[in-house]
C-alpha cells in the first residue's frame, strides 16, 4: 500500500479523479481515499497546512491503512538563488528549521529532542524514482498538460529537477534575509515549506520509506510575485499528477 499525501487539495483532486474503486473514509475532519491508482494500491489524503496537520495525517495513514511507502507532495519556496519558479525539488534530507532547544540542553540547533536527529533522510530508491519521473514529465508531458499561457505567466520553459535538502517550519518565510540565514545554517538547503520535515520525522519513527516532492512557487529573493492559487491549480497540480503517475507505473516503487 502506497500513501500519497498532499498539502494542497487541488493536487489530491486530480489523483482522486483517476482512482479505481474509490472508498472514502472521513477521520478527524480529513478524507482518506483508498483504491487503485495506475494499477497500484494507494490511499490519498489532503493534509492541510502546517507541521501538526501533516503529522496527524501521516500518522493516520501509517497506522490505519498499513502503508509501506509514503510520498508527500506540494509547493515550496526556493532557498537557493539559482532556482526559479516551476523548478522541482526532490528531498534528500529534511530539517525542521523552527526547532531549537540548544539554549537549555546540550543539543545542536535543529536536533529533535530524544531522537538525536536533525536531518531526516529520504529513501534512496524513492528519490531516484521521483527524479526519473519528474525528468520524464518535464521532457515529455509538461507542455501537453500545462497551458502555455500559464507557463508564460511564470516564465517556465524547462524546469530544473534538483535533489536536495528541504526545510520545514510553522511559518511562511517571506524575508530574503531569513532565507539567507537558513542557507548558512543548513548547507545545501534548496527549498522551504511547512510540512515535509514533520512527515519525515513520523516516517523515521515508524520506519516507513518516504520522499517529499515540491514544486517551487517563488524565488529565494521574492523578485517574482506568484499568484498562488493560480499556480497551484494550473501548474503544481499537473506536476504532481504527472510525477506520481510516472512513479506508480514504475516497478521501482513497488519493489520496496
Amino acid at each position: 500500500m502506497i500513501g500519497i499525501i498532499s498539502a494542497m487539495n487541488e493536487e489530491i483532486r486530480l489523483l482522486v479523479a483517476h482512482l479505481d474503486v474509490d472508498e472514502k473514509q472521513t477521520i478527524a475532519n480529513r478524507e482518506y481515499h483508498q483504491g487503485k491508482l495506475f494499477g497500484k494500491d494507494v490511499v490519498l489524503a489532503f493534509s492541510r497546512w502546517g507541521k501538526v496537520a501533516a503529522t496527524q495525517t501521516a500518522t493516520t495513514v501509517i497506522n490505519l491503512f498499513d502503508i509501506d511507502i509514503l510520498i508527500f507532495t506540494g509547493v515550496a519556496g526556493a532557498a537557493d538563488p539559482s532556482l526559479s519558479i516551476g523548478d522541482i525539488i526532490i528531498s534528500t534530507e529534511l530539517v525542521q528549521h523552527d526547532v531549537d532547544v540548544s539554549a537549555v540542553v546540550s543539543m545542536k540547533k535543529f536536533e529533535i529532542p530524544l531522537l538525536g536527529v536533525s536531518h531526516f533522510k529520504a529513501d534512496a530508491a524513492l528519490i531516484e524514482s521521483a527524479k526519473r519521473s519528474a525528468e520524464e514529465y518535464v521532457r515529455s508531458e509538461l507542455h501537453n498538460t500545462v497551458a502555455s499561457e500559464y507557463l508564460r505567466q511564470y516564465h517556465i520553459s524547462v524546469p530544473q529537477v534538483i535533489c536536495g535538502i528541504i526545510s520545514s517550519g510553522d511559518l511562511f518565510i517571506a524575508d530574503a534575509g531569513k532565507i539567507s540565514d537558513l542557507r548558512r545554517e543548513i548547507p545545501g538547503l534548496m527549498a522551504i515549506e511547512m510540512e515535509g520535515a514533520a512527515v519525515a520525522q513520523v516516517c523515521y519513527e515508524h520506519k516507513i520509506p518516504f520522499v517529499v516532492i515540491r514544486a517551487l512557487s517563488d524565488k529565494a529573493d521574492h523578485s517574482a510575485v506568484t499568484d498562488f492559487p493560480i499556480f497551484v491549480e494550473h501548474i503544481a497540480a499537473h506536476y504532481t499528477f504527472g510525477i506520481i503517475k510516472g512513479m506508480l507505473e514504475s516497478s521501482s516503487v513497488v519493489s520496496q
